[in-house]
């Protein structure tokens, strides 16, 4: 949601959920220069009709987390002085979210059974059309892991499953699930939450005998606040059925994780380990085959999928091919539109995508005399082409209530479609236009962390921070504002950095990180202040104050301890610097004796085949040098098979944080400049810090260049950015 205007009913006429709701309520009360604790003082001897305000109480209700009572409401609206046809505004939004608060509790009560849900509600994919084809659904053709999956479904006894289908896209995930548990539970009742709140309201009493259905279970781990492994417990207490589908990537990189987890990663993991997980292949085995063979005879949907060479059996019903010829055939402003959706796919957003929105980010994927026409024409001609059914009902883009039943929320992407342009447009640069339209346009929190995380994978700083600025002034989020300002302070925009920060401060005197955070930032901009009239003339400080800046003085710590004899220090700042590449350093330590570098530079040389440096080192003395000299051979002959290893992990990379960081590793090691550019295009993780680390050891900038670059990182079309002051 854009940040809403205090006092405007037009945007009080969007807000649907208690996080919205929050954040129009902080909107306002910032608006009118109020803290909380400035609402509790002025409040504190209310009584009769308004009530007296605590700040706890409005701290939590700022963030989402529950909703202020209609009387306590009705006083902070007195407070604030609002006019009359603004508080029938927000009574309106407030009963509207206590009415689908209430909408959620029926549906958890569980007033539908599963049996009288529809396959389309389901979330199966719409098939093929064929002239004989009698029914929506083609007939089912049996998995191998069927027998797997019902054994995990009819468990349930005294307590219940948790059962999780991973496969990529139109593998027939849905659709096996759907038909299990037709077989083991028909009349149990069905839960199918639009968002993750509704299970966690649930946790502390859920209801028995139920279908918890989360197709797409990205969407609810992905949330704010996301599913928990404790909610999923809660509700298997009972004999209740919990399942859900991930793609292969999906899974992967939340199971394995990485450096920089967001917070509530562990407990992800965890949920995830609980669950009985099953495996949906892309092709049929030949079993699955001869049984489809055995089912052509009775629907013409499974005989041409099966004639069909280029594409599995279950993508064919999905009308995958047809979606990929439709997306080659398209013209500009239609092709434009998809692609900008397959984008924001891929930089991680899950929402539905507004007309605005796409309209917005299509003109960076136009060119020319394309451009010139009204906005009102393109979407005239993209959005038939685009939501144009195939084979039946299957389209590019599909039309959306974004879980609010007669609302149009958008259009979200095909999924065979989306994971098609995932791999054909993986390191395409997404143009400018797109990143803001995102970012202006996104509604959903979750959505925002994503983009921003995108972004930094990429080193669009300036995108990163857009969206990090978005999610701490409209959504409140005391972690974004943190690591806003963190970016702000590695760009020597100190003043900016202590604004942001003081600005959460005032929202929640509480928040002991933003606090921490804040001193930390002044502390350093005073040092800096002393050092830089040293560093105007001596380039020796120079370096130390980009290195400062860029790292918050952790290395110049480490090597001040290093310095005083303390080995464990020296060790970790060996291990810094071999992986930010700082080779002058090393071979300087090296040079003065300390053998952890000598080992480590060593290293280096062998990973990249430096033959003639190792032999020179070792004919010096140098004993790692000597001992590493044999292992060149192996590092040359890898080199020379590495083509087919670069394939292997490029076709993992994306969902495989593991693969990633072996690929770019790799690419540090064969020195290929242009493969991480590549990688850092697709958003690989860890091919920023391998990149950075490369142009650092080898000095193909001069270092004010590479500390601008590490501070403000590319503009959208690849070039060096502009400092920003």
């Amino acid at each position: 949601m854009s940040t809403l205007t205090p006092g405007t009913a037009a945007d009080l006429s969007r807000v649907r959920t208690k996080s919205e709701f929050g954040a129009a309520l902080r909107a306002l009360s910032q608006g009118k220069g109020l803290s909380l604790s400035q609402i509790e003082k002025r409040t504190s001897a209310w009584n009769g009709p308004h009530l007296a305000l605590k700040r706890a109480t409005l701290s939590d209700a700022f963030r989402g987390q529950t909703l202020l009572g209609e009387q306590a409401l009705e006083s902070l609206l007195a407070l604030c002085e609002e006019p009359s046809h603004v508080r029938q505004s927000w009574l309106a939004a407030h009963r509207r979210i206590k009415a689908g608060e209430r909408g959620a509790a029926q549906r958890a009560a569980g007033t539908d059974r599963f049996d009288t849900a529809s396959p389309r509600e389901l979330g199966i994919h719409s098939a093929i059309m064929a002239p004989d084809a009698a029914d929506d659904l083609p007939a089912y053709v049996e998995r191998e892991f069927d027998f797997r999956l019902r054994a995990a479904l009819t468990s349930v006894v005294e307590r219940g499953s948790f059962v999780i289908l991973v496969g990529g896209s139109s593998t027939g995930k849905t659709r096996s699930l759907y038909e299990a548990i037709h077989d083991v539970a028909p009349n149990w009742y069905l839960v199918q939450p639009a968002e993750t709140e509704e299970l966690l309201e649930l946790r502390h009493d859920p209801p028995g005998q139920t279908i918890f259905w989360l197709d797409e279970l990205q969407r609810y781990l992905g949330s704010h606040p996301p599913l928990s492994a404790e909610c999923v417990r809660a509700l298997t207490r009972k004999p209740n059925i919990v399942v859900g589908t991930l793609w292969p990537d999906h899974y992967d990189a939340r199971l394995v994780g990485g450096q920089s987890d967001p917070t509530g990663a562990d407990d992800i993991r965890r949920l995830l380990r609980s669950a009985t997980v099953i495996s949906v292949a892309d092709d049929f085995t030949a079993d699955e085959r001869e049984r489809a063979h055995a089912k052509a005879a009775e629907d013409a949907r499974i005989r041409i999928a099966l004639e069909t060479r280029d594409a599995g059996l279950t993508q064919v019903l999905a009308g995958g091919p047809a979606l990929v010829l439709h997306w080659e055939q398209a013209r500009p402003y239609a092709k434009a539109m998809i692609n900008a959706a397959a984008d924001a796919h891929r930089l991680g957003v899950q929402s539905p995508l507004s007309e605005h929105l796409l309209v917005d980010a299509m003109a960076g994927y136009l060119t020319g005399q394309w451009r010139v026409k009204p906005q009102e024409h393109w979407l005239a001609e993209a959005v038939p082409y685009a939501t144009q059914s195939l084979y039946g009902d299957v389209s590019a883009l599909s039309a959306s209530d974004g879980g609010r039943p007669g609302t149009f929320a958008g259009y979200t992407v095909a999924d065979y479609l989306a994971q098609h342009l995932r791999r054909q447009r993986r390191a395409e640069r997404v143009p400018h236009e797109a990143w803001q339209a995102l970012i202006a346009r996104t509604d959903r929190p979750a959505d925002l962390r994503r983009i921003a995380d995108s972004a930094t994978a990429r080193l669009r700083y300036e995108y990163t921070e857009q969206a990090l600025e978005r999610l701490a002034g409209a959504f409140g989020d005391g972690a974004a504002a943190v690591e806003l300002a963190r970016l702000l302070a590695r760009q020597d925009r100190f003043g900016r950095a202590v604004e942001v920060l003081h600005r959460r401060l005032a929202a929640d005197p509480s928040d002991g990180v933003a606090g921490d955070c804040l001193a930390a930032v002044e502390a350093l901009r005073q040092r800096l202040d002393q050092l830089r009239p040293l560093a105007l003339r001596d380039p020796v400080a120079r370096r130390r104050l980009v290195e400062i800046l860029d790292d918050g003085g952790r290395r110049d710590a480490l090597r001040a301890r290093a310095d005083a004899g303390e080995a464990v220090a020296g060790e970790e700042l060996v291990e810094d610097l071999a992986r930010h590449g700082c080779l002058r350093e090393l071979r300087e330590r090296a040079d003065d004796g300390h053998e952890y570098a000598a080992e480590a530079l060593a290293d280096l040389h062998v990973a990249w085949g430096d033959v003639d440096e190792l032999r020179a080192r070792a004919d010096d003395g140098d004993e790692a040098a000597r001992r590493r000299l044999s292992k060149v051979h192996e590092a040359v002959v890898r080199a020379a098979g590495a083509a087919s290893e670069l394939a292997a992990l490029r076709a993992t990379a994306g969902g495989d944080p593991e693969a990633a960081w072996q690929l770019c590793g790799l690419l540090f090691e064969l020195r290929d400049l242009e493969g991480l550019h590549t990688e850092l295009d697709a958003g690989t993780h860890g091919a920023a810090d391998r990149l950075m680390a490369l142009h650092t050891a080898h000095e193909t900038m001069p270092i004010e260049q590479l500390a601008e670059l590490r501070a403000f990182g590319l503009t959208a079309d690849g070039a060096p950015r502009p400092p920003t002051r």
